[in-house]
């Protein structure tokens, strides 16, 4: 395969030999096995697993811990210089498991049945992690020489969008990267657009007066019922990658007890959109929405944003996408498809931060399988997952 950079070829044959099915399925069984969950966040032992697993490796290796007992884990290959720097990276931390009894099998004993791999985060993203340490084992063996630095990094806290995930390694300066792939679920689509996200709490405020005297009291169940339709009714659009505009209300608090009538009432909104319209837009909608039902803002409490993030878009033609539609022909026998996608993950903060130039959320698995009881991903895809993240880092590193 060519290098984009013009220094040379890459041998993929022989980096591709290096990289074996056993390996790829050995690493995301021994991460799976770990309950990493959160919330809260017990990462202890997934995280000296990790740092064993690199330091073994023989990469210059350092951690950050933004706050005690969140340790993010970053694996470091320098290059010879003058290469583009590449960053691979997923998340170690998993949602929990809810119902035991909706389970086949348990979420943390993982199994190989039938060429498909059963566990907690066997899609998202524990096996993605899996094969980019895979990936990267890989490029070592292979001897490539390397012109750009690599960064191997495990984070915490991506399924809370806490701040103390893969941002933190960057603000740190533990990484500095050209180009930084995150890995999940995604069909092997590279998602290179993403849309904005805001959460927002409204607090609406009553009178309380006894049940069985409603009319005595000013119900703010009532009023949060309103401002619930009136933000539904904001103008939405429709992106042609990313889909519909949506809003979804995520959590409902109200009242103290049935033969009270509601002082207080809380509603948690989670909005979405594609560009090229801003966060400070939608947020104008939602305060016109919240004005129109109580244009006083007498019983309007609060309006809290808690995440605010733009769309993100980047140039589909950048050197990063083509050397993954050019990985995709080696790997796949095909170009992969370019997409769009629900959330921008940790890429927003480092954009935001000025941390990279180029960003791609991509890797194997259906998106679906994400947060889902009986959680699994194939087998075959994840190590052509873990072959095309090999491809990709050792081409633009070359």
């Amino acid at each position: 395969m060519p290098d984009p950079n013009g220094r040379g070829q890459l041998d993929v044959n022989g980096l591709l030999s290096e990289l074996s099915e056993q390996r790829v399925v050995e690493l995301a069984s021994s991460l799976i096995e770990i309950p990493s969950i959160n919330p809260p966040g017990e990462y202890e032992e997934v995280t000296t697993l990790v740092e064993g697993i690199f330091r073994r490796m023989g990469l210059e290796v350092s951690t950050t811990d933004c706050h005690e007992g969140r340790t993010n884990i970053v694996g470091f290959l320098k290059g010879s210089g003058g290469g583009d720097s590449v960053c691979l990276a997923s998340h170690m931390d998993v949602v929990p498991t809810g119902d035991p009894a909706a389970w086949d099998r348990d979420p943390f004993r993982p199994v190989v049945e039938d060429g498909i791999l059963w566990g907690r985060g066997s899609a998202d993203s524990k096996g993605m992690l899996a094969g980019m340490i895979a990936a990267v084992e890989a490029i070592q063996a292979s001897h490539v020489q390397l012109s750009g630095d690599l960064y191997l990094v495990a984070y915490v806290d991506d399924e809370t969008a806490g701040p103390c995930g893969l941002r933190d390694v960057f603000k740190h300066g533990l990484a500095r990267a050209d180009h930084v792939i995150l890995g999940e679920a995604t069909d092997h689509i590279v998602q290179h657009v993403f849309k904005g996200r805001i959460w927002v709490v409204i607090e609406t405020e009553g009178l309380a007066s006894h049940g069985a005297f409603p009319d005595r009291g000013v119900n703010a169940i009532d009023k949060a019922v309103e401002i619930m339709k009136a933000v539904r009714s904001i103008p939405l659009e429709e992106h042609p990658l990313l889909g519909p505009d949506t809003v979804s209300i995520g959590k409902i608090e109200g009242g103290h007890q049935v033969n009270v009538v509601a002082d207080r009432c809380s509603v948690w909104f989670d909005v979405r959109w594609g560009p090229p319209r801003t966060s400070k837009e939608i947020l104008g909608s939602i305060a016109e929405a919240a004005a129109a039902v109580d244009p006083s803002f007498d019983q309007v409490r609060s309006m809290v944003v808690t995440e605010e993030r733009d769309p993100l878009v980047f140039d589909p033609e950048e050197g990063l996408f083509s050397v993954m539609r050019e990985a995709g022909k080696e790997v796949l026998g095909r170009s992969l498809e370019m997409g769009g996608w629900y959330s921008s993950g940790e890429l927003w903060p480092l954009h935001s931060q000025g941390s990279m130039k180029v960003g791609a959320v991509v890797g194997p698995g259906q998106p679906w399988q994400a947060h889902a009881f009986n959680e699994h991903i194939r087998v075959d895809e994840l190590v052509k997952g873990a072959q095309v993240y090999a491809v990709t880092a050792a081409s633009l590193a070359l």
